[in-house]
């Protein structure tokens, strides 16, 4: 194509999903009260920056001290960076926040150069993203990413969606925890399908709200006592941490930290195509070219916020394709109103702690509901286009890759992994990366060099 139309379609054809949504991307719910009731549905979920907040202060060798401002930090850079996605970006109902692959890059970064170091790095990183956005060079390349890639992506966050529900179930360790993730699952599935109208419609935030602090107080496991003690409102500034290393430099643009970060920002960008094909299957969205390129752009002016901010490099979150997918409730304007509500977290520590404070079994239980509608989401795009050898060999291949490589990494190879350069390290760890790569090279290899003149064999 030799000129450029962000109205293109990503793929030839049509891609549909057997997901519909209840409410589409330009609709509204009717009244203020569904409105806020849907958009702290999305809070509950993407509730995530306290715990890659304490992953990032354990990875950058940082007192537990300075969490609660990172947490707040995070919050903030949330809303800001999805009121710009919504907005100005793509316009799809994305939540924009920091997430693995990029506090995987920034804590090593800290820890070795400093936060003023690792403000630059994000501020460089997300100035380049931009550009690459700007460049529209991703939409130009979207004939690399046929149905067979990106359903293949697809099912892969929603492998990496059920990763998160089983790390929130499990993570405690305690048998109570399990079944209260167990009962929040079964009553989230009684809302949904023996309910009608907004329960059916909101099943996550009530079975939350039900088990999670209605059920949690009655057994002793919801902490209303830090819910007391933290204050109901704090003043944000720029670059919080100023100082706290010694040094009174806002920002330092260190070559080394800026190449260390950018690892980070590869892997949040293809995390973020997926993202966007997902969200548009499940909300009834063609996957159009400009779609990619606004989505680029107006993340990296996000990671750009959160830099001034003290914040870590934001990115498109998984588990918001789950809530859509599960409840069908596509809004655009619910994920602004969300986005405000992140805002307020932020600026409100005792709001964060109340949704702090309940237990993560609890939500992955309602969460793991989600995460299997957009498993089998991406199996749609799949089987979207033709089936055959090739197709199927491609998907086969980058989903196997997607879901296995990882682990090996992570337990019978976690010594080769070891002695990989921290961009390997970052990539055998990256569902979502390996899925997109794989993906690509497979179609790449087969379909457009190995397959030309090779018939067919329906698959």
């Amino acid at each position: 194509m030799s000129s450029y139309d962000p109205e293109q379609l990503v793929f030839e054809q049509e891609v549909t999903s057997s997901i519909k949504p209840i409410m589409g991307i330009e609709d509204r719910p009717k009244t203020v009260f569904e409105t806020l009731f849907y958009a702290f549905q999305v809070t509950l979920v993407d509730f995530t920056p306290f715990i890659w907040a304490g992953m990032f202060v354990t990875l950058a060798g940082l007192p537990d001290s300075i969490l609660p401002t990172m947490i707040s930090t995070c919050f903030l850079a949330m809303g800001v960076g999805t009121l710009i996605q919504t907005i100005f970006g793509n316009r799809l109902p994305i939540v924009q926040g920091p997430s693995a692959s990029v506090l995987s890059a920034m804590g090593p970064v800290t820890a070795m150069y400093g936060f003023p170091a690792m403000w630059g790095s994000v501020l460089v990183g997300g100035l380049l993203e931009t550009f690459l956005g700007l460049s529209r060079l991703l939409g130009r390349i979207r004939k690399f990413i046929p149905p067979c890639v990106t359903g293949s992506v697809v099912a892969t966050i929603g492998f990496v969606a059920a990763r998160i529900s089983l790390t929130w179930i499990f993570g405690s360790g305690r048998n109570l925890h399990l079944v209260m993730a167990v009962v929040a699952f079964v009553v989230a599935l009684v809302l949904k399908f023996r309910f009608k109208g907004i329960i059916s419609r909101g099943f996550i935030l009530v079975a939350t709200l039900l088990v999670g602090v209605a059920g949690a107080s009655m057994i002793g496991e919801y902490n209303w006592s830090a819910v007391i003690e933290a204050p109901w409102f704090a003043m944000p500034k720029l670059f919080p941490f100023r100082g706290f290393d010694g040094t009174q430099d806002a920002v330092i643009f260190s070559v080394a930290a800026i190449i260390g970060g950018l690892t980070g920002y590869i892997g949040s960008v293809f995390e973020s195509l997926g993202d966007y094909a997902a969200t548009c299957a499940v909300s009834g969205e063609s996957y159009r070219v400009k779609h990619i390129n606004r989505g680029i752009t107006a993340e990296g002016i996000g990671c750009i916020a959160s830099g001034f901010l003290g914040a870590l490099p934001v990115t498109s979150y998984t588990q918001n394709i789950g809530i859509i997918a599960a409840t069908g409730i596509a809004s655009r304007f619910v994920t602004q109103v969300a986005a405000v509500m992140f805002l307020f977290y932020g600026l409100s520590p005792k709001l964060a702690v109340m949704l702090a404070s309940i237990p993560r079994a609890v939500i992955g239980g309602v969460f793991a509901i989600s995460a299997s509608l957009i498993m089998f989401s991406g199996v749609d795009v799949i089987v979207s286009e033709k089936r055959n050898l090739k197709n199927n060999l491609v998907a086969g291949t980058a989903l196997g890759m997607a879901i296995m490589l990882p682990f090996y990494a992570s337990t019978a190879g976690a010594k080769w992994a070891a002695t990989l350069s921290p961009f390997w390290r970052m990539y055998v760890n990256n569902n979502v990366f390996i899925a997109v790569t794989v993906g690509v090279v497979m179609n790449l290899l087969v379909n457009q060099f190995l397959g030309k003149g090779v018939d067919d064999v329906e698959g």
